[in-house]
């Protein structure tokens, strides 16, 4: 099979590419990209789609960058391919956030597909063409695996991406070998820029290129086609997992107010799927991926086996707390919620039934002895809770509630001293309760709450 087909066989099998749709090709001039656009425009006499090419210059190589930039025009009017020039000062950029020279690139490229893809409308029937192939697929993987990853990283590239926006990042050449690409357009008698910044040995990126990837294909030709078909195996898992962690998260995972509340059952399942469950959380709770490490994953497991109470600060402002085998994932408030407004009334007792209800509570009015206050806890609070008149501290009450050490705080009280008549949303003290001797009820009731609640 010849390249051509490969490559459109490669598109239809992820469907990248919908009749009617919008594509727009990302070129440098370099050999990938150019071969990219040469096989897109001949896709096109296949599959109607309309097809637009970008190129972005980084303000990087000087006139070697001119000299692609106006190779890459050339080649796009030669081709009858709308052309789009985009520069970026990615030094100034790279220096104002500080960013290494590759980060500030790629963001330089993202915003530029992005703006363009605006411009065009309809970002769901618009896919962004990327030239990756399967050498970069290869250097990838290996840059992943020395750095440390997990499955997702062993994925390495992903054929087919689609963003929130539901704008998609198509690379219908990354099952194409580099030398394979070459080959095309010697064939073709198409030339090609070379970009001097990829010769050198600086980067990461380009040692694997130059030294460790050439020694691994001596050990073995087929190195780079071997890697690429593992990671293909390594999405496969990765889609799985994500899949049976999405069952999990459905299962364990309550949101609460100010983050996430993992069930401590969770911590029953097998290990990796904790892993997938909690990254999900963090991810959820921190609104994007990065700065999530293993290193997080690994503590808020260790969290969940350790002692009730016990917290840990995340990334960012996120912390996480075990609260009776339960982890709780989110941002601790600054401040304690604020105080609810309450209703009072006094009436005479004449043996009225007292109905149950959870924000509306009756007291024996005589036996309150100073004026009544709604606050949060304080030291010293307890309440009554037998018939003989045996106390309990409000901590103890709490604890033995289950009660979250954060939500504690929160709790508002209506207090008598430091006696609690009521401790909202839960109990009242059993020495004001009403009893056949009550002469005199007072009624409090939550304001704006349902009578009947």
């Amino acid at each position: 099979m010849n390249i051509e087909e490969q490559v459109f066989s490669y598109i239809e099998k992820y469907n990248m590419i919908e009749a009617g749709s919008q594509v727009i090709v990302g070129i440098s001039g370099g050999a990938d990209s150019v071969c990219l656009l040469f096989l897109l425009r001949k896709y096109q006499e296949r599959k109607r789609f309309s097809l637009h090419a970008i190129h972005v210059n980084h303000g990087i190589r000087g006139e070697e960058a001119l000299r692609d930039q106006e190779y890459s025009r050339d080649i796009c009017e030669q081709l009858g391919v709308p052309f789009t020039l985009s520069c970026w000062d990615v030094p100034g950029l790279a220096q104002r956030d500080k960013l290494s020279l590759e980060e500030a690139g790629r963001i330089a490229r993202r915003h530029a597909f992005l703006e363009k893809a605006g411009e065009l409308g309809d970002m769901k029937h618009t896919a962004i063409a990327l030239a990756h192939h399967e050498n970069d697929n290869a250097e990838t993987v290996l840059h992943h695996l020395i750095r440390g990853t997990g499955v997702s990283g062993l994925g390495g590239i992903r054929p087919f991406q689609k963003t929130e926006e539901g704008l998609a990042y198509i690379r219908p050449l990354l099952k194409i070998a580099r030398r394979e690409i070459e080959s095309y357009l010697e064939g073709k008698h198409i030339i090609w820029m070379t970009d001097s910044t990829n010769e050198g040995t600086e980067y990461t990126r380009n040692k694997i290129r130059h030294r460790i990837l050439p020694q691994m294909e001596q050990i073995n030709p087929k190195a780079v086609e071997h890697i690429s078909k593992t990671a293909e195996m390594f999405q496969s898992i990765e889609e799985y997992l994500t899949a049976q962690s999405d069952i999990l998260y459905r299962e364990y995972v309550s949101q609460k107010e100010g983050g996430y509340r993992i069930h401590r059952d969770l911590f029953q399942e097998k290990e990796i799927m904790q892993s997938y469950v909690v990254m999900k959380v963090l991810q959820q709770a921190a609104g994007q991926k990065k700065d999530i490490t293993s290193s997080h994953i690994e503590a808020i497991l260790s969290l969940a086996k350790g002692r009730t109470g016990a917290s840990l600060s995340l990334m960012g402002s996120l912390r996480a707390s075990q609260v009776y085998g339960d982890v709780h994932i989110g941002v601790p408030e600054a401040t304690k919620d604020l105080l609810p407004e309450m209703e009072f009334q006094v009436f005479p007792w004449e043996n009225q039934q007292i109905p149950e209800k959870t924000y509306t509570k009756w007291f024996d009015y005589d036996k309150i002895k100073s004026s009544l206050k709604i606050r949060h806890r304080e030291p010293g609070d307890f309440l009554v809770v037998t018939e003989t008149g045996g106390r309990k501290k409000l901590k103890d009450y709490f604890i033995d509630c289950k009660i979250p050490r954060e939500e504690r705080e929160r709790i508002s009280l209506l207090a008598d001293g430091s006696h609690i008549l009521w401790v909202v949303g839960y109990r009242i003290s059993q020495y004001y309760k009403v009893t056949s001797q009550t002469k005199t009820v007072l009624k409090v009731q939550i304001k704006g709450v349902d009578e009947d609640e």
